[in-house]
């Protein structure tokens, strides 16, 4: 059962060149795609519930781990809505949204959600000490054939994984909304086997997402890498009273967001001139950001408590409409983009 969000992407179809780098790595024996039934998720928060969705809607077994029960539940009401979004946009049916909910199995115990599992997705918090005490659990818990992803944004969680296990682990990197967002960063660790490579992404696919790989670790990967960049220039405008917030959004989604979709950001030097680009990062005259990791336009909305759209307000104000209204319009629009954009992905210029 496909997910029909991105239905259309062919990624499936898309040939997978494994490249030079890890193709004469230290090979584990890995399952088959079609041997796989159980998927194990740790963690129910912000990007469990969406990942839960995506296998359950491609038909997989998900036990969904969590320590507390509140979470669990708010995270089955997460992927009912995000279910019926899908409904709205005729994108699913009513009885496959039902289907879909029956497959995931919510769990308190790590062993529970552990026994037979295939492939592990890891995406409990972001602090080492805690992914070590999870691995080293898993490690008991897992058969030995099971696959260990984790969906770490910037850890090296190669350093906490136990040494058998690292053949069978890598970082599998989701984007939120996950059940949405098409794209998984795949990470390889100095041991990652070739197969857990090939299997990793031929499972990405076969769920319609669209992974990319990184040879090596890095932290922040490739996209929060990026982020991090336009962030360090998005604050320096904003805390200098260049433009404001409003202003600044309606620039980039009037230029480079749309433009990004055809030439990405590598390709669009080619159509600047590679002439021009190196004159302007020549231009003395041009003034870059400070090294400022503590930019005031944000860090002042931090201690007032304004975080965003889980407080109700951040750089814009959400306090009229409740959480799940305002997840649902980004969601509606996100669909739209993505329905209309999808077949651009892998198109050449």
């Amino acid at each position: 059962m496909d997910s029909g969000i991105v239905t259309g992407f062919a990624v499936r179809d898309v040939f997978f060149t494994p490249t030079e780098n890890y193709t004469n790595r230290g090979n584990s024996q890995v399952m088959k795609l079609q041997d796989i039934k159980k998927i194990a998720l740790f963690g129910a928060g912000t990007m469990g519930p969406g990942i839960a969705q995506v296998f359950a809607l491609a038909g997989y077994e998900v036990a969904m781990y969590s320590r507390k029960k509140e979470t669990l539940d708010s995270a089955l009401s997460v992927v009912r809505a995000n279910l019926g979004t899908f409904v709205g946009h005729g994108l699913l049916k009513t009885e496959d949204a039902a289907k879909a909910v029956e497959k995931i199995t919510p769990t308190q115990s790590v062993e529970a959600a552990s026994k037979d599992a295939d492939v592990v997705v890891e995406s409990i918090v972001e602090k080492k000490d805690a992914k070590k005490e999870l691995y080293e659990q898993l490690s008991v818990f897992c058969p030995p054939r099971t696959i260990f992803t984790s969906n770490t944004s910037a850890l090296n969680i190669y350093d906490v994984v136990p040494a058998d296990r690292l053949p069978n682990t890598i970082i599998a990197h989701w984007f939120a909304p996950p059940h949405i967002i098409p794209l998984v960063e795949v990470v390889l660790g100095p041991k990652t086997g070739k197969e857990t490579v090939d299997f990793t992404v031929e499972l990405l696919k076969h769920v319609d997402r669209v992974p990319v790989i990184m040879e090596k670790f890095v932290s922040g990967f490739c996209i929060n890498r990026i982020l991090r960049a336009l962030g360090r220039e998005v604050f320096f405008l904003l805390d200098n009273g260049y433009m404001t917030a409003e202003q600044l959004d309606l620039a980039v989604k009037a230029s480079i967001i749309p433009r990004a979709m055809v030439l990405g950001l590598v390709q669009r030097y080619d159509f600047t001139g590679l002439d021009i680009s190196a004159k302007n990062l020549e231009n003395k005259e041009f003034i870059d950001p400070p090294n400022d990791n503590a930019p005031k336009s944000l860090f002042d909305l931090v201690h007032r408590g304004d975080l965003g759209v889980k407080t109700g307000k951040g750089f814009f104000d959400y306090s009229d409409r409740s959480l799940e209204q305002v997840l649902k319009k980004r969601d509606d629009a996100l669909i739209d983009v993505f329905n209309a954009t999808k077949h651009l992905i892998y198109q050449k210029i």
